[in-house]
């Protein structure tokens, strides 16, 4: 009977131990932080989203980088594209411009000057096509002349003897034009020209030949009365001027490509009256030559 009574008395003493543990247990856990509580929940508000997602943040900054590019390019090339047009409508602006300015310097002026071919002091014909390139200084007149002629004449050869001891060396060719063909023969012109300047360039021809030739300069020319004793001494009227003719061609070989530039045709650049000094149309000349070297070389740069 003792040992039952010890037995059920230890049994009960051992469930009071185990439901108090149990109760200390539970106490202790209410306390404090549960385990899901702790890595759990709070910890998902904590850590940022993308924590350790480096795949992700790596395509999103590619699609920045992307984004800001593709803007860039097309503002840049709108950019270079608006500069190249406005710069081609300036350019095309300028070269309207000088065709209008050109076209009303040139609008109602008679057409001087052109091809034109009569008998040399050789006795070959020649004319523009054989004195293209060179730049010419023409005269017509005729050999019986008393005064105005022969000082035209000179003051001629020493216009092209300024112009060509000058810094450019500008090569220019002086030529005398008979309106006389009557009396001016080959032989007499030559003979002509060979008193003034070896330079000197005469032509000659028969009447229609040489009214062709004067018309196409617009020269006026027109033979005076005849005397009773000499049939041939008369006076031809005239117009007194000299012409500026331009060089009909001029070419540059540039990389093995031949570029050509007309004047155009060999064409009237001016003329000089009576009244202007040799010194004065020297200097108007080389004004104008170096004028057509630029328009020349403009004209090459425009082909690149």
């Amino acid at each position: 009977m003792k040992k039952s009574c010890y037995s059920g008395e230890l049994e009960t003493n051992l469930q009071k131990d185990l439901k108090k543990l149990n109760e200390i247990l539970k106490t202790g856990i209410s306390e404090t932080e549960s385990p899901t509580e702790t890595f759990g929940t709070n910890s998902t508000k904590r850590i940022d989203k993308n924590f350790m997602n480096f795949r992700k943040q790596a395509e999103q900054e590619a699609f920045n980088r992307s984004s800001i590019f593709n803007w860039k390019t097309v503002l840049g090339t709108f950019a270079v594209g608006a500069s190249c047009l406005a710069a081609l409508f300036y350019i095309k602006k300028i070269r309207l411009e000088e065709r209008e300015k050109h076209r009303k310097q040139t609008a109602g002026k008679a057409r001087i000057g052109g091809e034109w071919k009569l008998m040399n002091t050789e006795g070959k014909i020649e004319g523009s096509e054989e004195l293209r390139g060179n730049w010419l200084l023409m005269y017509f007149g005729f050999t019986n002349c008393p005064d105005i002629c022969p000082d035209e004449i000179e003051k001629m050869v020493k216009v092209v003897e300024i112009i060509e001891s000058g810094k450019e060396h500008t090569p220019i060719v002086p030529v005398f034009i008979s309106v006389d063909p009557e009396r001016d023969s080959v032989a007499r012109v030559k003979e002509y020209c060979s008193e003034f300047s070896e330079k000197l360039r005469g032509y000659t021809g028969t009447q229609d030949e040489v009214n062709t030739v004067a018309k196409t300069f617009r020269v006026y020319h027109s033979q005076g009365p005849r005397t009773s004793k000499q049939e041939d001494d008369y006076i031809v009227d005239h117009t007194v001027i000299m012409y500026l003719i331009g060089k009909a061609l001029t070419s540059y070989f540039f990389f093995s490509y031949l570029f050509s530039f007309k004047d155009p045709s060999g064409q009237f650049h001016d003329y000089y009256g009576q009244n202007r000094k040799a010194e004065e149309i020297a200097n108007v000349i080389q004004m104008k030559v170096l004028k057509y070297q630029a328009q020349n070389r403009k004209s090459l740069l425009n082909l690149f």
